[in-house]
């Protein structure tokens, strides 16, 4: 029997209908055509076959791949975390300028007084040389958007660290004194204007937090300070730097129990010896906290003993001599 091209039309239909029906796709594996013309290829779309440039197509195809390994590499150069948690980044921009306490200015409730205050201070060429870490704590968003950078912070600690911590302190004391006068900003602070009681409070704290914020992990040679503000996994790591500041550690916070932290609290806990400082008070419970967590004696839970300067022990053996002499005359008597 020989079949017409109609037989073979119709055995063919019968033959999609079925295979349809069925479920079954039909995928034809032969090779497209090839083009006459050497400047053009084909590209398939929903209605059919059109001519595409490939030149220009090339050179777009390669201009995408250029941009996206651009991106990548920077990517991976600007985020990195590690083992612990940490998040770092492997390139910033170090003619960044270093952050400034108090840049977000201050409201309308501070005096003309404290206001000419503050603006010499702040603008005093030592002063801003020392860039104290316990100013910039919690008063300028410059420092705060660079804790989000492990490279960053490390590079804003280099120069707090680089300070002359002698004359720095100096500074710093004589400044506390001041901007209690009645001519700076005493009556700021006996309203208890927040910005100027954490201006003061972060100029006593200088010395404590200038102390813990440059001790650095024995292991990875980081900053402590820095590890502590960038660690996503343990965010109540930074929260023990505060106790300088008279913020005691949240109830219910479990910073990483650390050399780190070991360290940072013998640094606090020696600070103590001074009755007047806010570590005098806020650390013995924040050690008991940190102990909970870490073990019974993983820090010393108790205060440094009190210092006595020389001229209190002038004062006390000039306010008590009759008294040491009575002791003495008593003494001889009985033998």
């Amino acid at each position: 029997m020989v079949e017409t091209p109609r037989d073979v039309h119709e055995t063919e239909r019968s033959t999609f209908s079925r295979l349809a029906k069925s479920g079954v796709i039909l995928v034809d594996q032969s090779p497209p055509p090839r083009p006459q013309a050497q400047d053009w290829t084909l590209e398939s779309i929903a209605d059919g076959i059109e001519r595409r440039q490939f030149e220009a197509a090339s050179s777009s195809s390669q201009s995408s791949t250029k941009a996206t390994e651009k991106t990548v590499t920077t990517t991976v150069a600007a985020t990195k975390t590690a083992s612990n948690g940490i998040v770092t980044a492997a390139a910033t921009d170090s003619s960044t300028p270093l952050p400034n306490a108090f840049d977000s200015g201050f409201n309308s409730n501070i005096t003309s007084s404290c206001s000419n205050f503050m603006t010499n201070m702040l603008s005093n060429s030592t002063f801003k040389s020392c860039l104290p870490l316990s100013l910039l704590l919690q008063n300028s968003v410059s420092f705060f958007q660079a804790e989000r950078s492990l490279v960053r912070i490390t590079q804003v600690l280099d120069a707090t660290c680089a300070a002359n911590v002698t004359t720095c302190s100096k500074v710093m004391a004589k400044y506390a004194s001041n901007i209690t006068a009645d001519t700076a900003c005493a009556s700021d602070l006996s309203t208890q204007n927040p910005l100027i009681q954490q201006a003061r409070l972060g100029l006593l704290a200088y010395k404590p937090l200038y102390a813990a914020g440059c001790l650095k992990n024995p292991v990875s040679k980081s900053y402590c300070f820095a590890e502590a503000i960038t660690n996503a996994s343990s965010p109540s790591d930074n929260y023990v730097y505060f106790l300088p500041l008279n913020i005691s550690l949240p109830g219910g916070s479990l910073p990483t129990c650390s050399t780190c932290l070991q360290n940072t609290m013998a640094v606090f806990e020696a600070s103590s010896s001074d009755r007047t400082s806010a570590l005098a008070s806020d650390y013995v419970a924040a050690a008991m906290q940190v102990n909970v967590n870490c073990g019974p004696n993983f820090v010393n839970a108790s205060l440094a003993a009190a210092q006595v300067n020389s001229a209190q022990s002038i004062a006390f053996a000039g306010n008590n001599i009759g008294l040491i002499a009575l002791v003495i005359a008593i003494a001889s008597w009985l033998m």
